[in-house]
């Protein structure tokens, strides 16, 4: 029991304020009724266990990919949150280019190519749906997820247009293992 102690503690994040977001998070996400928890990693015990980027929940398994990494653009005003998302995503294995708004989004984006933008919906300079709107004017493909806590006015309108766009979206706060299946689903 010790030894497996000691291999989960090994990936918690070492911040106590970034261990206090994931904890938050995963909290928020089991009052809203999802499973109680979240992404662990494989013991280092088990056979087939390559790296610390390995994690399990459930009946599936997110491993870091073996080509390339693909390149996830994050976009939130929120940066406590956005720093535990790009952790997250990060230790599974995925190369994480962050921004802070829309606008930063877009530039961000044009200096390195994403395969999937996560994006909140409400933000300043450029929100969310105006920025993928623009962004997949020119690259149709790329996979995306919007995300939002909601707003003065709610979020139905936004994310009816986010799937009119082909996104994925979810409702904050939302389970670390609903996002990392949602990622790990699109990108496959």
């Amino acid at each position: 029991m010790e030894q497996f102690e000691e291999d989960i503690s090994s990936h918690l994040p070492s911040d106590p304020l970034e261990y206090q977001g994931v904890e938050e998070l995963e909290s928020e996400a089991f009052n809203r009724g999802l499973p109680e928890q979240g992404m662990t990693p494989r013991s280092a015990d088990d056979h087939g266990f390559s790296d610390s980027g390995q994690w399990v929940a459930g009946d599936f398994e997110h491993t870091a990919p073996i080509k390339a990494s693909p390149v996830i653009l994050l976009i939130d005003d929120e940066k406590p949150f956005r720093d535990v998302l790009k952790k997250v995503l990060s230790k599974a294995g995925y190369d994480v280019v962050e921004a802070a708004n829309g606008a930063e989004g877009i530039n961000r984006f044009y200096d390195k190519r994403a395969d999937m933008i996560i994006t909140d919906v409400i933000m300043p300079e450029k929100e969310g749906i105006e920025t993928i709107i623009e962004l997949k004017k020119v690259y149709p493909e790329v996979k995306l997820i919007v995300m939002s806590g909601g707003g003065w006015y709610g979020t139905d309108i936004d994310f009816d247009m986010a799937k009119k766009l082909g996104a994925r979206t979810l409702h904050k706060p939302f389970a670390l293992q609903e996002l990392l299946g949602a990622v790990a689903e699109l990108l496959n």
